[in-house]
């Protein structure tokens, strides 16, 4: 992401109450290399050993520093861990000084740590009042907006673009997450300059949860060219969402970057994750799928060990989903064994249902 090219106080009065949790870490460690180019430093060409570890090498007057970027959620505290990982990383690099600039906090420890081995810290206070002092003459942002009204953005009731959504397995995503796939798609003539914030999810309850970041180094803002689509993925956290994925809609915010910028509200219905293995087996539009998930839903919901067994299925299926989608064999296995067990699962369940309905 280019900041050169960015209204710069217009991104920052959108990010900053997020704390740029709608940034990937790659695209947060963009910025700061922008922030420090505009405060005047020089940014040596880029080292790709230096990159792949996250670090910023920079250089003011006869002073050189290496700064490590962590966009964090907010909640976080960064341990002693990493103020060891800055140690190191001046002493590899042979800068002067080691710089650690979070959108968290630091615990008392690393602190302590920190002022013994004269590492630099901006937690997420001193991060902000740098970007007052920088773009804001020194004001809070909300002050700034007060004497400073920004164009106002037009809202859409029929967005150009549109969206689909779908609960899914990814690589690399740990048990603690479910995925939410995401696809937009620009079915105009005309290239547009997107910025995507995180969905919102409203279950059948009427429920409002927003996800809880995007997938690292997935796409979060850029250009959308004329007839293409762009897939991303956003996670929210299995603890907030219970034992599986809910249905319901999703709405996407997202602002493309023009003159006077436009804000867009996309909207796509969500099914609910049924039965991961059913799902990758059968399809949802087959008989196994209907039975078993109202067998889910109606039956074994209802008690304590069904709701125990619809945890531990959650946990296991979507890694045998993954497992089988990258191996033949695998596979195989899958399905001949789910060809063997459904049936008699469907007759147990089908019964169950009957009964629960008595």
């Amino acid at each position: 992401m280019d900041f050169h090219q960015q209204d710069i106080r217009q991104f920052l009065l959108e990010s900053i109450p997020y704390r740029f949790k709608q940034l990937s870490p790659l695209v947060f460690e963009d910025f700061i290399r922008y922030l420090f180019e505009v405060d005047g430093y020089d940014l040596p060409a880029a080292d790709k050993a230096v990159e792949s570890k996250g670090l910023i090498r920079a250089q003011k007057d006869d002073t050189s520093l290496v700064i490590m970027p962590l966009r964090s959620n907010p909640d976080e505290i960064i341990g002693e861990d990493m103020i060891e990982k800055a140690i190191l990383s001046r002493e590899l690099l042979e800068t002067d000084q080691s710089w650690i600039i979070t959108t968290a906090s630091f615990s008392p420890e690393a602190r302590l740590l920190a002022e013994e081995s004269d590492i630099e810290l901006w937690d997420w206070e001193a991060l902000y009042l740098a970007l007052c002092q920088l773009f804001f003459q020194g004001k809070t942002h909300l002050e700034y907006l007060d004497q400073h009204p920004m164009p106002l953005s037009t809202k859409e009731s029929e967005p150009e673009l549109r969206l689909k959504v779908k609960w899914q397995a990814a690589e690399g995503v740990g048990t603690e997450w479910y995925n939410l796939g995401v696809t937009v798609t620009n079915p105009t003539d005309r290239n547009i300059y997107l910025h995507l914030e995180l969905p919102a999810l409203i279950d059948h309850r009427r429920n409002q949860v927003m996800a809880d970041q995007w997938v690292d180094g997935e796409f979060v803002s850029g250009m959308l060219y004329a007839g293409a689509s762009i897939r991303t993925n956003a996670l929210f956290s299995v603890a907030r969402l219970g034992d599986r994925p809910p249905g319901g809609r999703v709405v996407v915010t997202c602002h493309e970057r023009i003159e006077v910028p436009v804000t867009y509200h996309l909207e796509a219905r969500l099914k609910g994750e049924a039965c991961y293995v059913v799902t990758y087996c059968y399809s949802t539009d087959s008989k196994e799928y209907l039975i078993m998930t109202a067998y889910r839903d109606q039956v074994l919901a209802d008690t304590i060990p069904g709701r125990m067994l619809i945890k531990a299925y959650y946990f296991i299926s979507p890694h045998l989903v993954h497992w089988a989608t990258n191996n033949k064999y695998i596979d195989i296995i899958l399905r001949k064994t789910a060809d063997l067990v459904i049936p008699s699962l469907m007759r147990r369940a089908a019964f169950r249902i009957k009964s629960n309905l008595l």
